[in-house]
């Protein structure tokens, strides 16, 4: 079986409840998915950033603990590891996140992973539109695609962290058309693209940088694929998963399924609804 390899940000998230608790958690749907990658038994590696810190130890910790694969992490000693604040119930309390972190001048300067045919790269959040970080990710995933592997683009960020959404659609594209597949939700879009439907924002946006794009709805259940002119979609069972777990599932399972050699797009979403709904989602 072939390798994935997400390229993300590696931050820890503390939830804060009003009942004085507070839960923390690895990463966001990108380190989820390449967890849940990784506890289905695909060789999956990270690459990424974290500070040689106690933050950081923590973070390396938790990956290599879900078999993920951490050599090419690069650990900075100029700064301090990522922290997210946020409140835990979101809707009642619609406080903006906080985060602390201290990052480097630099760009990430990782250990390359190795890249074969048919492996399958990951990249986005924040880290793959952010201009310290930005032309470091884009090289290496160009040389994913000239090792004739997949990569596929996830454009998701903190919008909290996007001050003005034209100040970063330079390299949102240049993200797009590095891409042979897109994985985008339907509030992903919705953020690029205001007003537009996902068909439209496909049609009018994405479909001129990369013709294969996957789109999933966590509200709704439901998943759609576009290629082209042609389109399919799938109506997924109900689910006592939150929204980011069946999203992280979602992704996972599309990525085992490029892994496999799979390329259909009714097989593609078939295997992505199957993690989705499966136990490993809940972990």
């Amino acid at each position: 079986m072939n390798k994935a390899i997400y390229i993300g940000e590696l931050t820890l998230h503390i939830s804060l409840r009003r009942d004085g608790q507070a839960s923390t958690h690895i990463g966001d749907r990108m380190v989820d998915a390449a967890m849940l990658d990784a506890a289905m038994g695909v060789q999956t590696l990270f690459v990424g950033e974290t500070a040689a810190d106690t933050i950081g130890d923590h973070i390396i910790s938790s990956l290599r603990n879900a078999n993920v694969d951490i050599t090419s992490v690069d650990r900075y000693t100029e700064g301090a590891g990522a922290v997210r604040i946020a409140p835990a119930d979101k809707e009642d309390n619609p406080s903006r996140p906080v985060m602390h972190a201290a990052y480097p001048a630099e760009p990430v300067n990782p250990i390359w992973p190795r890249i074969d045919e048919g492996d399958v790269m990951v990249y986005g959040s924040y880290m793959a539109i952010d201009k310290r970080n930005h032309s470091r990710v884009i090289e290496l995933v160009n040389y994913a695609r000239s090792r004739k592997a997949e990569t596929v683009y996830l454009p998701y960020f903190d919008q909290a962290r996007v001050t003005r959404i034209t100040r970063v659609m330079p390299e949102v594209w240049e993200s797009l058309e590095a891409a042979t597949l897109v994985i985008a939700t339907t509030e992903d879009l919705s953020t690029l693209f205001p007003g537009e439907t996902p068909a439209d924002a496909y049609n009018a946006h994405i479909n001129f940088y990369c013709p294969r794009c996957l789109v999933i709805d966590p509200k709704a259940l439901s998943m759609q694929f576009f290629d082209g002119k042609n389109s399919w979609t799938l109506h997924c069972h109900p689910t006592d998963d939150t929204e980011e777990q069946w999203t992280a599932g979602a992704i996972a399972g599309a990525i085992r399924a490029l892994t496999e050699g799979i390329t259909d797009p009714d097989d593609i979403m078939a295997k992505a609804n199957e993690t989705a709904h499966s136990r490993l989602s809940k972990f």
